[in-house]
């Protein structure tokens, strides 16, 4: 067995060639963006702000369902993402759909002017979700909707429980707090409802579902790309 395994030697380094190679990424996400497609009300002339949309999903499959009386636009500050969602736009004739490289944090649109807000797996990636919501909430029109998906605590619940044996066994016991923080800090449904009412929203549905990515073991599984 190595003693130094491909995965602790890989480090993660943003290019326009690894973007355009992120495509297999969906595989991760789909089934959360799948999951929000499934429940969304598709209404006529929409105008709908995607945050987070990196490469383009589901910023472009929404854009298409909705078809050209509705305009959707993808905010992300993710400028290598930006680009590869644009090829995909372009190559897919999407032309309803407009890509904005910028932060959540500061939403580069009027107050009351979006229909409907997206986001899927993005809030756990927001260093200061609350600003995010707020600044949703400011653009939404008094009717719109915000739609979310989010992996809550208690994801990947196996990979985590073996990630703490390993690390008592290690007698690197004050690793185990960094551990729990990174899985507190995804939240779980109360927390998140708290966060939209505090910011002046009404959380009137939600679903939960769940999904299984099976590997041949421990190495495959810390080898994989995402």
């Amino acid at each position: 067995m190595s003693l130094n395994p491909r995965y602790l030697q890989y480090k993660f380094t943003d290019s326009p060639e690894l973007a355009d190679t992120f495509d297999e990424m969906p595989l991760w996400s789909a089934s959360f963006g799948l999951l929000l497609l499934k429940h969304l009300e598709l209404k006529p002339n929409l105008t709908v702000l995607d945050i987070g949309s990196g490469t383009g999903f589901p910023l472009l499959e929404l854009a298409q369902r909705l078809g050209e009386g509705s305009k959707c636009f993808g905010l992300d500050i993710w400028g290598n993402a930006n680009e590869r969602a644009k090829k995909k736009m372009k190559n897919y004739g999407v032309t309803n759909a407009e890509i904005i490289e910028g932060s959540a944090e500061a939403i580069p649109f009027a107050d009351s002017s979006i229909d409907l807000v997206v986001s899927n797996l993005g809030i756990n990636n927001f260093e200061q979700p609350d600003q995010v919501i707020k600044e949703c909430k400011r653009v939404l029109k008094s009717n719109g909707i915000i739609a979310l998906t989010t992996n809550v605590n208690g994801h990947w619940q196996e990979f985590y429980d073996v990630f703490e044996e390993t690390v008592l066994e290690l007698k690197k016991e004050w690793l185990v707090e960094a551990l729990k923080q990174n899985q507190i800090h995804r939240g779980n449904l109360s927390s998140i409802s708290d966060l939209m009412i505090r910011n002046g929203l009404i959380v009137s549905r939600h679903f939960e579902d769940q999904f299984e990515m099976n590997f041949l073991n421990g190495s495959a599984f810390l080898n994989h790309y995402f």
